[in-house]
Order: C-alpha cells, then sequence, then structure tokens
C-alpha cells in the first residue's frame, strides 16, 4: 500500500480540528467498545513562565503528542516565533492551541478584540497551530438580555471569521466563574453563535463545577466539540459547588491529577467513544495543591491516570 505523507499542519487537522461532523457519529456502533484513540496533549498552564522551555521538554519526554500554549507565550516569543516552533518541531510537539488571554468578550460590556485575536492569529498560525481557545467574562448567573446575548453572540462570530481568515478554527470555553459556568449559559452563548464560527472546548473540570454532567454536554453538542480539556475535581470542591457555587470561586484548590478526584471519567471516556470523537484531549492541571514534585510529578500522574482508562500515549522518549 502505497503512504503519501502529510505535513504537521495536515495532521493536526485530521487529529480533530476540522469539522466536527465528520469526527462525530450520530449513529454509534460496535466500534464504542474499543479502545480509544484520541491524540493526547498537555497544557503548559501548570508550570510558571520560567520553567516553559522545560515544561515542553517534559510534556514531551512524557509522550504527550501535543501541547497547549497559555497566552504570554504570544509576547515572549513574538519576535521569536520561528524559535519556538523549531523546538516544538525537535520535541515532536503538535501546537494544538493557544489560549487567549485579554480577549474581553462581557455581554454588557463589549470590547473590539479584533486586533487582539488577530495577533494570537498571526502568531499561532507561525507555528503552525489550530485552535484559539476564548472564554466569555461574563457575570455568572447574569441576568442578560436577549439583545445582550445576540449581540455576545455576533461578535464571537467576527472572532471566528478573524481565525478563519488564519486557516485556525476558534474554539470556546465555558469557564466557572463566568457567565458560561452553568448549563443555561453554556446553551444561550452557543445558540447566539454560528456553528460554523464557533466551536465548543468542553472542559470536563469546569462543567462539572457549573453544575453540569459533562457526558452530556459532550454528546449534546458532538457536532460542535473541537477539543476535550480532561481534568478531575476534588471531592470537597465538588461538594462545595453542588452547595454553593458563589462560595467556592475564592478556593485555592478545585482541580486534581486525572482519577485521584471525584469525576466519573470513566462515563466521559466512553461517551466520545459512543459519539466517536477522534479529536485532540489536552490535559489540563491548574487550580490544584501542588504535587510534591512540582507539575511534572503532577503531568506524570495524569499520564498514569490517561492509561489506567485505556488511552495510550504515543512512543515514549524516555522517563523525567
Amino acid at each position: 500500500m502505497q503512504v503519501i505523507p502529510i505535513s504537521r499542519r495536515e495532521f493536526i487537522q485530521r487529529a480533530g480540528v476540522g469539522c466536527a461532523s465528520v469526527l462525530m457519529d450520530r449513529n454509534p456502533s460496535p466500534a464504542a467498545s474499543r479502545p480509544p484513540t484520541n491524540p493526547i496533549g498537555c497544557s503548559t498552564i501548570s508550570w510558571p513562565e520560567a520553567e516553559f522551555e522545560h515544561a515542553l521538554e517534559t510534556v514531551s519526554r512524557l509522550g504527550f503528542a501535543g501541547v497547549q500554549l497559555v497566552g504570554w507565550a504570544r509576547e515572549r516569543y513574538a519576535n521569536r516565533a520561528q524559535v519556538l516552533g523549531d523546538r516544538l518541531k525537535t520535541l515532536n510537539l503538535a501546537p494544538v492551541a493557544q489560549s487567549c488571554w485579554g480577549v474581553k468578550l462581557d455581554p454588557e460590556d463589549l470590547l473590539d478584540n479584533a486586533a487582539t485575536v488577530r495577533a494570537y492569529a498571526e502568531f499561532f498560525r507561525s507555528l503552525g497551530g489550530s485552535i484559539l481557545q476564548v472564554t466569555d467574562s461574563g457575570k455568572p448567573g447574569g441576568q442578560y438580555s436577549v439583545e445582550n446575548i445576540r449581540l455576545l453572540g455576533e461578535r464571537m462570530n467576527d472572532l471566528g471569521r478573524i481565525a478563519q481568515d488564519y486557516g485556525l478554527t476558534l474554539g470556546y470555553h465555558p469557564h466557572f466563574g463566568s457567565f458560561g459556568e452553568t448549563e443555561e449559559g453554556v446553551k444561550r452563548i452557543l445558540a447566539a453563535t454560528d456553528a460554523k464560527r464557533v466551536k465548543l472546548i468542553a472542559d470536563t473540570g469546569h462543567l462539572a463545577l457549573g453544575g453540569m454532567d459533562p457526558a452530556n454536554i459532550i454528546r449534546e453538542y458532538r457536532d460542535r466539540l473541537i477539543m476535550v480539556h480532561l481534568k478531575d475535581v476534588r471531592k470537597d470542591a465538588l461538594d462545595a459547588a453542588r452547595e454553593s457555587r458563589g462560595a467556592l470561586r475564592d478556593g485555592k484548590y478545585l482541580f486534581c491529577e486525572i482519577g485521584s478526584g471525584a469525576l466519573d471519567l470513566t462515563s466521559i471516556r466512553d461517551v466520545l467513544r459512543r459519539t466517536r470523537y477522534h479529536g485532540w484531549l489536552i490535559v489540563e492541571l491548574d487550580g490544584n495543591e501542588p504535587a510534591q514534585g512540582g507539575a511534572d510529578e503532577g503531568a506524570r500522574a495524569n499520564r498514569e491516570g490517561l492509561k489506567r482508562l485505556g488511552w495510550e500515549m504515543k512512543r515514549m522518549k524516555g522517563e523525567v
């Protein structure tokens, strides 16, 4: 059989950032019982900025196939994008997603974020990246009018067009502490946006703290799902959220390593298989009590948690 080589960008797009309707089947089959086969990356958010290069090396050595960059990466490498791109290639890490910090999407105070998103898009395209991540900055439980949400949707669609102009995809990340922390907020924002312009990033931890069942959200919005953040939630945090989300927002430790918390990650794994989601999974660990061995140990624990759930990592390059 002839093997036709593809570019890194084509690999990333085929791995899960193309049209979601191709990646997820509405009619599950017996294939749902097979082991999950998602490409798996890791966010660098667990490490301080001063340890960024070390973080990339650790993520690579632990066997992750891709990486999500935090907002300051653009400023740090603004004039050295090629240096970072070459380093990622050397480490065999796909630049999967870029968090767009500083993009304010408040339904009552919409700002013109076009220039900021364009700068992120230009930077991330130069790395061969694929997904730009944004969150809303509305008030949790905010009583926004239909017109407020309509205008928010239009603004997000505009940002989605900018991302597409650069060959990227805009992903909306519902976040605890924002308007999108509840199911009502998620539904209203997604209903107000164009599914062709704005996709969904499902973060299992944030969805659970907002009172949602992550598996149900993944199932309902499978056609818009562009990426999944896999993280576990501390039992005490989840119990507190069920009592009063407002009281929890100042909590220091909310999340924990995969398999050490209260989330039913097995059901999340199973729904991803049943819906035939073959896109990127990004392990993200922030808002956690640091492991004794620091961020490196947390990443290693997450890798082992993934293995216990049946996800296979790429061939190891060695241990840290």
